[in-house]
C-alpha cells in the first residue's frame, strides 16, 4: 500500500499575502476565462481573510452552530483523506472514498493518476472516534462513490462501476474478487458532471445522481424485471440495471417513504412528490419527475467569499453593508440529506439539509408537504444552521449516522472548483491564500449532535439473525430501519414473513409500517390481506406503500385488487393519484383511471399518473371513453403516447452536411460542450441549474441561439409558462479555444433539431451563420440578459 503524508508546514506561512503574479506567467490560460470579462477585485485583498491550514481543534473554533447543537470530531488526517463519499456497512463501520488527486494546484497537475482510495474506517472500542484505517484500494481514478451490497462494497471511479468483495478473518479486511459491474457507469463528461451515489432505496434499487440509470441485485434464479438487463453476476448474485427519472447532480437522499431528494449546484434540496418510476409505467410515455424545491437558495455564510469563480459578476456576492462580500446564494449545493435520526430534537426530524462548500456551510430548510407538491422554508431565517469562517472547510456530503446524528464529510480542500470551469480571478484568489496547498493531505469527518443527547451505542446488525433484524425494521433511527431491510431483502430470508406481518400487527407508526411493507416486498412476501388491510389504513403514506408494493401481487390476486384499487380511487386526493399508478399492474383496469381523471383532473400529477397507469390499456380507455375526453391537454397526451420525446429527431430532414454537423453537435452536448451536465442530457432541463430546451422561443431564435451560445446567458429568464431565476450564470464560448465555431454550429443543429425540435432542413447552422453573428457582437464582455432582446 502506497504510504500518504499530510501536509502541516504551511501553518507558519498562514498569514502571508503572496501576489498573484508570482510564479503566473503573464499569458496563463484557465478554461473559465471570458474575454473582456472584468475579473476585478471587488473586494481588496487585504480585506480579505487568510485561510491557513487549522488543526481540528482550530477548526472546531471556527464553527458557529445553532444553539443545541455541537459539532465533533469522528477522524482526520492521518486517518482520513479528501472523502467524497461514505456508506455505513451493517457494522456501523464506514467505508470511504478518498478523492486524493482532486485539484491539487490550479490547473489540477497530476489529478489524473490513479492514487485513490477505498478505505475502512472504524471505531474499535466505541468511543465515537475513528481508531483504525485500513485501505481496501489504493489504486483508484477519482473515486466518487461507495456503497455496501452482500459480501462486499460497490465502488466508481471515473468511469465504472466496480464490486470489490470484502474478506475478514482474524480481525483483519482484504481484497476478494474484484470485477467491473457496469463499465460504462460515469463514462463521459467532467469530474464534476459524472454519475454518483448509489443509494439504496426503499424498493431495493440503487439509485444515482447525475443519472437516469437504476442498478439492482438480485438471487441469480430471479427473473429479470421487465425493462431491465442483467449486467453482471458472480457465484452468488446478479445485478440489473433499468432506466429511471435523470436526476440531481451530487449525492442523493431519501424520505421515510422512499422518495427522493437531489440538488443542483445552484440549488438546494429538491424533492419527488412521488416514488421513483410512478410516471414510467406506461412503455409509450416518457414524462420527466418534477423536484420540487424546498425554500430558496440564500446563503448566510459566516465569513467573505471572494474565493468563487464568479465572484467579480454583479449579484455574485453582497455589494454593501454588514453582509459586504458574502456569497449571496448557492453556487457549489453538494450532497444533500433528508434528517432521520434520533439523536435531534422532534421538531428537526425530517428536515432538508444541504451542505455549500463555496460558502464553508450547512443550510437547514423544514420540508413541508402538501397535496400534490413538497415545499419548504428556511429553518433559521437568515442564519445556517452550522458555518465556519474557515475556508477550506468543504462539506461536500451529509449522512444520517447509525448513532442517530448527522456525519459531515469535510474534503478540507483549498479548491473545489474544477480546472473545466476555474477562472483566472479565482486561481488569483487561490494562490493568494495560498490555497492551493496542501489540498491532497488533508480530510476531516465531523459529526452534528444534540448537545443534551447522547450519540446512541451502535449495534452490529451484520451479527444479528434474521429473526432478531425484525424489531429494527420500527427502529427510531432511520439507519437502523434501512439496514434491516437492506439485510433482510439480501438474505431472502422469507421465514421471517410472518413476523414482520405481527410487527405491523402491533404497530400504529406509519414509518415502521412503509419500511415493513416494502420489506415484505423486498422479500417477494407481498400478501393480498396485507395489501388490502393497509390499503385503508387512516395514514395516506401508509396506504399508498401498501398500494404500491400491491403491483407485485401475483395474478390471481388481482381481482381483489382492482376492487381496493376502485375503493381508493374514491378516497380522495392523493390517494387516488396512487391508485392512477398502480392500475398499470393489472388488466382492465381503465374504470380506476377514469374515476381518478374525473375526481381531480385539475390536482397536481392527476394527468401523468393516469396516462402512466393505462398502461398497455391505453387504446381500451380511449374506446370506452368514446374516443375523446372533455381535456384538451389529457387528449394531446394520448395522442402523443408512442412518442419518445427524449429520443425524437429531426436528422433525417437535414442534407448529408446538415446530418454530420448534427451527429457532432450530439457528441459534443454530451461531452466537451458540457451542455447535458446543465440542460440535461434529453434537453429538458434540469432543475435549478438549466431550463428545458423542448419548445423554447430561445432555441426557435436562430440568432438568439447563437448569440447565447458565443457570450453566455443569466438570469432571470422565461421559458414559455417557466420562470427560470437559478444563481448559475451560463457562461458563453467566444473565447473558448477549444470550441470552434463549426463546433458551435453543430451544436446549435443539434439543439434545433432533438426532442421534437424541427426547426431546420438541409445545411441546418451554418459555420458562416456562427462568424456573423461573432461579427456583430465583437466586443461583448458580459452574458446576455433577457432584457437586452426585448
Amino acid at each position: 500500500m502506497k504510504k500518504l503524508t499530510f501536509y502541516l508546514g504551511l501553518l507558519a506561512l498562514s498569514s502571508l499575502a503572496i501576489p498573484a503574479s508570482w510564479g503566473q506567467p503573464a499569458d496563463e490560460e484557465f478554461e473559465g476565462d471570458r474575454v473582456g470579462h472584468d475579473m476585478r477585485d471587488v473586494i481588496p485583498r487585504h480585506e480579505i481573510p487568510g485561510a491557513p491550514i487549522l488543526t481540528v481543534a482550530q477548526a472546531l473554533e471556527a464553527f458557529q452552530v445553532q444553539k443545541g447543537f455541537v459539532v465533533e470530531p469522528v477522524v482526520s488526517e492521518p486517518d482520513v483523506f479528501n472523502p467524497v463519499a461514505m456508506a455505513f456497512d451493517a457494522s456501523g463501520r464506514m467505508w470511504v472514498a478518498e478523492m486524493t488527486t482532486y485539484m491539487p494546484d490550479v490547473h489540477g497537475s497530476g489529478e489524473m493518476k490513479p492514487d485513490g482510495n477505498i478505505a475502512l474506517l472504524e471505531d474499535t472500542d466505541g468511543d465515537g472516534a475513528v481508531d483504525r484505517r485500513t485501505v481496501l484500494l489504493d489504486n483508484v481514478l477519482l473515486p466518487r462513490t461507495v456503497a455496501v451490497v452482500d459480501g462486499g462494497i460497490f465502488y466508481a471511479d471515473h468511469e465504472s462501476l466496480y464490486f470489490a468483495e470484502v474478506l475478514e478473518a482474524d480481525g483483519q479486511v482484504r481484497l476478494g474478487r474484484h470485477d467491473v459491474v457496469d463499465p460504462t457507469y460515469a463514462s463521459g463528461g467532467n469530474v464534476e458532471h459524472k454519475p454518483n451515489t448509489m443509494l439504496y432505496g426503499i424498493d431495493g434499487w440503487y439509485y444515482n445522481a447525475k443519472s437516469d440509470r437504476r442498478y439492482r441485485v438480485l438471487p441469480l434464479g430471479a427473473e429479470v424485471p421487465a425493462g431491465a438487463e442483467e449486467i453482471y453476476r458472480n457465484t452468488d448474485w446478479k445485478v440489473v440495471r433499468a432506466g429511471t427519472d435523470y436526476r440531481g447532480q451530487w449525492g442523493l437522499s431519501m424520505d421515510d417513504y422512499g422518495r427522493l431528494y437531489h440538488n443542483g449546484n445552484s440549488s438546494p434540496i429538491h424533492g419527488e412528490y412521488l416514488l421513483p418510476g410512478a410516471l414510467l409505467k406506461n412503455p409509450g410515455y416518457w414524462p420527466d419527475m418534477p423536484a420540487h424545491p424546498i425554500g430558496d437558495n440564500f446563503v448566510f455564510p459566516a465569513r467573505i467569499n471572494p474565493g468563487v469563480n464568479r465572484g467579480y459578476l454583479e449579484g455574485t456576492l453582497v455589494a454593501d453593508g454588514p453582509d459586504r462580500g458574502k456569497l449571496v446564494s448557492f453556487t457549489a449545493a453538494s450532497g444533500s440529506l433528508v434528517y432521520r435520526g434520533s439523536n435531534f430534537p422532534a421538531a428537526y426530524y425530517g428536515m432538508g439539509l444541504t451542505p455549500e462548500p463555496a460558502a464553508n456551510l450547512v443550510s437547514a430548510r423544514r420540508i413541508i408537504e402538501a397535496n400534490g407538491e413538497l415545499r419548504g422554508e428556511a429553518l433559521f431565517p437568515g442564519q445556517e444552521l452550522l458555518a465556519s469562517t474557515d475556508e477550506r472547510f468543504r462539506p461536500v456530503n451529509l449522512y444520517n449516522a447509525p448513532d442517530g446524528t448527522v456525519y459531515i464529510l469535510d474534503m478540507y480542500h483549498g479548491i473545489i472548483q474544477h480546472r473545466d470551469f476555474l477562472t483566472r480571478y479565482l486561481a488569483d484568489q487561490i494562490r493568494d491564500r495560498e490555497l492551493d496547498h496542501g489540498n491532497n493531505t488533508m480530510g476531516r469527518v465531523y459529526r452534528l449532535r444534540w448537545a443534551e443527547n447522547r450519540a446512541a451505542p451502535v449495534p452490529d446488525l451484520d451479527a444479528l439473525d434474521s429473526a432478531s433484524l425484525v424489531p429494527y425494521l420500527a427502529h427510531a433511527n432511520a439507519w437502523q430501519r434501512d439496514t434491516a431491510r437492506r439485510l433482510l431483502v439480501e438474505r431472502q430470508a422469507s421465514s421471517v414473513a410472518n413476523a414482520i406481518r405481527a410487527l405491523m400487527a402491533g404497530s400504529d407508526h406509519s414509518v415502521a409500517l412503509v419500511n415493513a411493507l416494502w420489506t415484505l416486498h423486498g422479500l417477494g412476501a407481498v400478501d393480498i390481506d396485507t395489501v388490502r388491510r393497509y390499503m385503508r389504513d387512516a395514514d395516506h403514506h401508509v396506504a399508498m406503500a401498501a398500494a404500491a408494493v400491491g403491483e407485485a401481487l401475483p395474478a390471481s390476486d388481482h381481482a381483489a385488487y382492482h376492487q381496493s384499487l376502485r375503493a381508493m380511487a374514491n378516497a380522495g386526493y392523493p390517494r387516488a393519484l396512487q391508485a392512477a399508478v398502480s392500475v398499470a399492474a393489472i388488466d382492465g383496469g381503465a374504470d380506476v383511471s377514469r374515476l381518478v381523471l374525473d375526481a381531480h383532473i385539475d390536482r397536481p400529477y392527476t394527468r401523468e399518473a393516469v396516462v402512466s397507469g393505462l398502461g398497455d390499456d391505453a387504446a381500451a380507455f380511449v374506446e370506452a371513453i368514446g374516443g375523446a375526453y372533455p381535456d384538451p391537454v389529457f387528449m394531446d397526451m394520448l395522442d402523443r403516447l408512442g412518442e419518445n420525446r427524449q429520443q425524437a429527431s429531426n436528422r433525417d430532414r437535414l442534407s448529408p452536411a446538415g446530418q454530420r454537423r448534427y451527429d457532432r453537435g450530439q457528441a459534443l452536448y454530451a461531452g466537451q460542450g458540457a451542455c447535458a451536465g446543465c440542460h440535461g442530457p434529453h434537453g429538458n432541463g434540469m432543475p435549478g441549474l438549466g431550463p428545458t430546451f423542448w419548445d423554447s422561443g430561445w432555441v426557435y431564435d436562430r440568432d438568439r441561439l447563437v448569440r447565447v451560445l458565443l457570450h453566455g446567458l443569466a438570469g432571470p429568464i422565461w421559458v414559455g409558462q417557466d420562470f427560470w431565476n437559478t444563481a448559475a450564470v451560463m457562461p458563453g464560448y467566444a473565447t473558448n479555444d477549444a470550441i470552434s465555431d463549426e463546433d458551435l454550429a453543430a451544436m446549435a443543429t443539434y439543439i434545433r433539431n432533438s426532442w421534437g425540435n424541427a426547426m431546420d432542413s438541409g445545411d441546418a447552422v451554418t459555420e458562416s451563420d456562427i462568424e456573423k453573428v461573432r461579427a456583430q457582437t465583437q466586443g461583448r464582455v458580459e452574458p446576455f440578459r433577457a432584457t437586452d432582446f426585448e
